[in-house]
């Protein structure tokens, strides 16, 4: 092409339209919070519990059962889905449930409710764009009366492995809150689309003194949570 002029126009549209298209990708995202009853859920939990007074950590490790076993209307006449966690009893050859709590989508919301605490899990359309910067991020506590805590995708649209199963089309978000002093407040969440959560990390430890030397030991939980399939 002998004009350069045109040459870069054709160029500069080309990468625009690159832009434009990268940017446009989204979901509707019901698709990363599925609720439909009988579906069944299995995860492995790794709970760490650190003691400073005995300076130990004790581990727990368990299989978590997540089922939605009822479709209910709520008072805001919202339709709600309740959830019950089990683990397993050896001794009685059953699933125990332990707790049952709700979710529901209400606009652009994936909202959890646990011991009647509202949390915005997701926040639709899930768009590429929106993993840029804090303008995008979203009040965790948005329904609840606690303190805001902002959460944000973190990655969207990716493949990702948990227990060594691949999983295409996840959805990454994270709560990373400014750290004050050395009290740890991180959370991250994994979604893959069809299936709903994969993956959790949540440490909520902090660190206090141990002697005069100034060293620290840990005091608080982490906990790992991943699908087993």
């Amino acid at each position: 092409m002998k004009n350069p002029f045109i040459l870069i126009l054709l160029v500069s549209f080309f990468v625009s339209s690159c832009k434009k298209k990268e940017e446009v990708r989204e979901s509707k995202g019901s698709d990363y919070f599925p609720l439909k009853v009988g579906t069944v859920l299995y995860y492995d939990v790794d709970s760490f519990f650190f003691d400073p007074f005995f300076n130990k950590t004790d581990t727990v490790s368990t299989v978590l059962k997540e089922e939605v076993v009822e479709k209910l209307v709520d008072l805001t006449n919202d339709t709600i889905y309740r959830i019950e966690l089990s683990t397993y009893n050896k001794n009685t050859f059953r699933w125990i449930v332990f707790q049952s709590f709700y979710r529901k989508i209400k606009g652009n919301y994936a909202i959890e409710v646990k011991d009647n605490i509202s949390e915005v899990k997701l926040y639709f359309p899930i768009s590429s764009y929106k993993t840029r910067g804090s303008t995008y991020a979203w009040n965790l506590n948005m329904f609840n009366q606690f303190e805001p805590k902002y959460i944000k995708y973190n990655r969207v649209f990716y493949n990702q492995s948990v227990n060594t199963v691949p999983y295409t089309n996840c959805v990454n978000v994270q709560l990373s809150r400014p750290i004050s002093g050395i009290k740890n407040d991180y959370r991250e969440e994994i979604y893959a689309k069809g299936i709903g959560l994969i993956y959790k990390h949540i440490d909520s430890s902090d660190y206090t003194t141990k002697n005069t030397k100034d060293s620290f030991t840990r005091s608080g939980k982490e906990i790992f949570l991943k699908l087993k399939r």
